[in-house]
């Protein structure tokens, strides 16, 4: 129960930091997460709380750093593998070396294997703490994809580097080519037993799809098991589990066109949690980091106060040399990784980027409390100047970006339901531009996706006119019929007469009433003797050819109604433009749901189908504009969520059960 209510209570804490958030938003969620860590820190329960490094990098890291790696795109990784392979290891081993040397240097106490240690505790950066501070921030794009990349594969060069400094002061023996070779063995290792397992569990869940096994019952459970399943097995055969679960996100994402083959409800549900998993545990992590900074600075206390000021001021110079090693490296263009050197400021940019956190504060608490029977040597100070060193990589880029790159355009209300009306219309034309398609599932379908604009109310008068134009061609093509021998003149005019009269054409309050006296009270009167009538024609007709004529009839009413629906949509075609379309659409519609009601409405795949196809164009138009520079980044995710929530939202409207392949 303790574990249950210890959950709990970070969950709630996070959930009231997203709160904070949304009602005061200039500061980084970070930060808001921190402090209702730190203020769930003054109960009783978590005043000595700790989690097990190993179940927070299983059952926390992993599965966020799987996520990560199943969203990163695949094109941008192939053409970016020199330059992430450069931040991730290269640059991560030589800042390990390099710092490790400096620590040693202002703590010549502290045995140069544990300052390779701390060294190797700061490396990894964190793209969670990074994307919540950038996030209201413009940063370049090339700097943006580099730092998001090197965080999801630096994390196992930190965890290999500080693995192999605890061992050599633990063992007091350190070989060069013994650690280079465990490196390599950690690292290419996870990447290979990744990518392998990444395979693997793309081919089992294509082969559940494929024997309908694919109910989300299934797959949800089958996708979220998928990262800790890896890392477990990497890290029993000595490799790194982390690099394996992020292989393997990247495997799941380059995978993504046989994975689509899964059912759009169960695609919808499994986005959806994942996204509420890795939204939670993204929260649950920065507050157990303030929950951490408590009990840190607390093991502090006994020391005495020149140590703890000095010890502020050796991870302030470690954390200076970082940014001047990531400065230089950046700047320069070493190895020639990237196309082009970066400017002055794209390189303080990444510098400053390099944000770290939540691998960083569990690589420092999973130190070792003994060794050989001993309270482990420095711990304390050790873990107190990473905390540091987190801190200050946190305020330095919320104090410092905001001035060295523009603030995100902040997309209104109004440009959003421009582009979605743009995204509406453009999906419409396409499927107007179909004449394969039936006209009743043509308006169905164009009837729902005009429902995602926010439409003002319809012009009453408007309507009647247009209701009125359209009525005029519905009446010329039954008297087209006529004039070309398809049907009888009598029954044309028949029909005319009952177009003219249907106060459904005429919307007007008095024009109802007046309807309802002159035609539907004459026919209440007269419809005892109209039955009569009918009684004795039929008995005058022959058994064997009274259902001869009722299948004549029903011929010649389907004739007329088809004529009559399709010349009244292509006359709404040609009159239709940004002026009158909500008009427009609300006369289709009402021609739609009558010919529905005559014709039997059964097309539910069909239309199902359509509209799948309708949601892909619409996607299209957001790519497509986005790459042409119209909208941006921001707008362009706005769009594409809105897109997710419609399909979804219409899936649930009762043909869900049909809504299958995207």
């Amino acid at each position: 129960m303790l574990v249950f209510y210890s959950l709990t209570l970070l969950i709630v804490a996070a959930i009231i930091a997203n709160i904070l958030y949304t009602i005061f938003p200039s500061l980084p969620l970070t930060f808001y997460q921190i402090g209702c860590g730190f203020l769930l820190s003054l109960l009783p329960f978590f005043q000595n709380y700790s989690l097990e490094p190993e179940i927070f990098m299983l059952m926390v890291i992993a599965p966020l750093m799987f996520n990560d790696g199943q969203n990163t795109s695949a094109s941008y990784f192939r053409h970016s593998i020199r330059q992430i392979l450069n931040l991730a290891v290269i640059l991560a081993v030589v800042t390990a070396v390099i710092i490790g040397l400096v620590a040693h240097l202002l703590l010549p106490l502290i045995p140069l294997a544990l300052c390779f240690a701390v060294a190797a505790i700061v490396t990894p950066t964190d793209s969670v703490a990074f994307k919540s501070i950038t996030k209201d921030i413009e940063l370049p794009t090339n700097v943006s994809g580099a730092l998001e990349n090197e965080s999801l594969f630096n994390d196992a060069s930190g965890i290999v580097i500080f693995n192999l400094a605890l061992a050599s002061f633990i063992s007091g023996d350190f070989s060069f080519a013994q650690g280079l070779t465990r490196f390599l063995i950690s690292f290419f290792g996870g990447l290979v037993v990744g990518a392998v397992a990444g395979l693997i569990f793309v081919k089992i869940q294509t082969l559940l799809v494929n024997k309908s096994m694919d109910t989300a019952s299934v797959i949800v459970p089958f996708s979220i098991m998928t990262p800790i399943a890896i890392y477990l097995f990497s890290e029993e055969l000595g490799c790194s589990g982390i690099l394996a679960v992020v292989a393997a996100g990247i495997i799941y994402g380059i995978n993504q066109s046989r994975l689509k083959l899964t059912s759009t409800s169960v695609r919808l549900v499994t986005n959806a949690t994942w996204g509420v998993i890795t939204s939670l545990l993204n929260g649950v992590v920065f507050v157990l980091l303030g929950v951490t900074l408590p009990k840190v600075i607390k093991r502090m206390i006994p020391y005495s106060n020149t140590l703890i000021i000095k010890l502020v001021f050796d991870a302030l110079a470690i954390y200076l040399v970082m940014l001047l090693i990531r400065y230089i490296w950046m700047r320069t263009n070493l190895f020639g990784v990237q196309d082009k050197v970066p400017t002055t400021r794209e390189a303080l940019v990444s510098a400053i980027g390099g944000v770290h956190g939540t691998i960083t504060l569990a690589m420092a608490l999973s130190i070792p409390l003994t060794s050989l029977g001993q309270p482990f040597p420095f711990r304390d100070q050790l873990i107190y100047i990473a905390t540091i060193v987190i801190l200050l990589s946190l305020i330095v880029p919320t104090i410092t970006l905001p001035l060295l790159c523009p603030k995100k355009q902040v997309e209104d209300q109004g440009q959003f339901n421009q582009y979605r009306g743009e995204m509406v219309n453009y999906a419409i034309s396409q499927v107007k531009q179909d004449s394969t398609i039936a006209l009743l599932d043509r308006n169905y379908v164009i009837d729902m996706l005009n429902s995602q604009k926010n439409n003002p109310e319809v012009d009453r008068k408007q309507v009647q006119e247009i209701m009125a134009g359209a009525q005029q061609v519905s009446v010329q093509a039954v008297v087209d019929l006529a004039a070309e021998g398809k049907i009888d003149q009598k029954i044309a005019n028949l029909f005319s007469r009952r177009m003219i009269t249907a106060p459904s054409n005429h919307l007007g309050f008095w024009t109802r009433v007046k309807y309802i006296f002159k035609y539907q009270l004459r026919r209440f009167k007269s419809r005892k003797k109209t039955k009569q009538i009918k009684q004795r024609i039929q008995a005058a007709i022959p058994k064997q050819n009274r259902q001869q004529i009722h299948d004549q009839r029903q011929q010649t009413n389907l004739l007329i109604k088809d004529a009559m629906f399709t010349s009244a949509n292509s006359y709404l075609d040609q009159i239709e433009d940004d002026q009158n379309s909500n008009a427009v659409n609300f006369v289709r519609s009402s021609y739609s749901f009558r010919q529905s009601r005559s014709a039997g409405d059964t097309q539910t795949s069909d239309r199902n189908s359509l509209l799948i196809k309708s949601f892909q164009y619409e996607y299209a138009y957001v790519a497509d504009a986005f790459k042409a520079g119209k909208i941006s980044r921001s707008l362009s995710d706005q769009l594409s969520q809105s897109i997710s929530t419609d399909q979804m939202a219409y899936m649930e409207q009762g043909s869900g059960t049909d809504f299958l392949l995207a």
